[in-house]
């Protein structure tokens, strides 16, 4: 959202005694790291190949090369290896949710990887439709899996502890990245553990990992009902779980939030606050063994 601006972004990574969940910790040392996306072979359905054969037509396979990127390496206090999270950012880009988010899963005692998916692509906010097309959740989930190989190439990282959360845009990307056939796709194996915030909601194919899903029902940017729906729709055997907040709107946990954007209400939702962060601390704790 163009109100979030990317320098309150840095700046607030690099402040001292920080404020998280209540404590005044030390920030973190955070580091500017590169790596690529992960690549993927996309094979045409065999409908698609049947269709073009009565053509005379030889489908090929889609290929997804990888592509650099760039983002922000924020390690917690402690001894590793440690367990850790990948943060996939919004429609506007690296803002104040991750560096929230990063200060406060660092406390916890994850490691942490913003990933910019969107500097690099020559882009910086898509949140008015403006740019749509340009980088979908899809490619994204590609993004959030070539920074899980990059942290697992770090000796100071657990690779087989590595979860994914994003939100709104980077949500749905999450959301892409837990589903059977873009780890197929990407030649890589699931994430540990999953949580997106308010995202946008599809239909979803089998789901191979656990996901948290969190979202507010006053949030008119994305539908609570949606993700009702296609959760409640999802083929058994899953581990999704969908949380509703009452009175909750679009970036609840974003404290300090209040205003309009394109129509809809941005809003700091104290309690919905309160209760997502509990419940993103049980299930990482849950899902990567990290003791509270």
């Amino acid at each position: 959202m163009k109100i979030l601006h990317a320098f309150v972004f840095v700046l607030v990574f690099l402040l001292i005694g920080a404020l998280v969940d209540g404590a005044v910790r030390s920030a973190a040392a955070t580091e500017p790291v590169e790596f690529e996306s992960a690549s993927a072979t996309i094979e045409p359905s065999p409908f698609k190949v049947k269709q073009a054969s009565k053509q005379g037509i030889t489908l090929e396979p889609e290929i997804h090369p990888g592509i650099p990127l760039k983002g922000l390496l924020q390690m917690p206090e402690g001894q590793g290896p440690f367990p850790a999270v990948i943060l996939m950012h919004g429609c506007a880009g690296l803002e104040i949710w991750n560096s929230q988010w990063s200060e406060r899963l660092a406390a916890w005692g994850y490691a942490v990887l913003s990933v910019d998916s969107f500097t690099p692509r020559g882009l910086s906010y898509l949140c008015d439709g403006s740019d749509v097309g340009t980088v979908s959740p899809w490619e994204r989930a590609l993004d959030a899996f070539g920074a899980r190989a990059y942290l697992s190439s770090l000796n100071a990282i657990d690779p087989a502890r590595i979860a994914v959360m994003g939100m709104s845009h980077g949500g749905a990307s999450v959301l892409e990245a837990i589903q059977q056939a873009t780890p197929a796709g990407a030649s890589t194996d699931p994430f540990r553990a999953a949580i997106a915030l308010y995202p946008l909601c599809n239909p979803m194919r089998q789901v191979v990992t656990p996901v948290l899903i969190l979202i507010g029902d006053k949030d008119r940017w994305v539908s609570a009902d949606w993700c009702a729906k296609y959760v409640d729709a999802l083929p058994e055997p899953h581990d999704a779980t969908l949380e509703i907040f009452q009175g909750a709107h679009h970036l609840f946990d974003a404290e300090g939030i209040d205003t309009e954007e394109l129509g809809f209400t941005l809003r700091y939702h104290a309690e919905a606050a309160r209760q997502a962060n509990e419940l993103i601390r049980s299930f990482l704790t849950r899902h990567l063994d990290v003791p509270q």
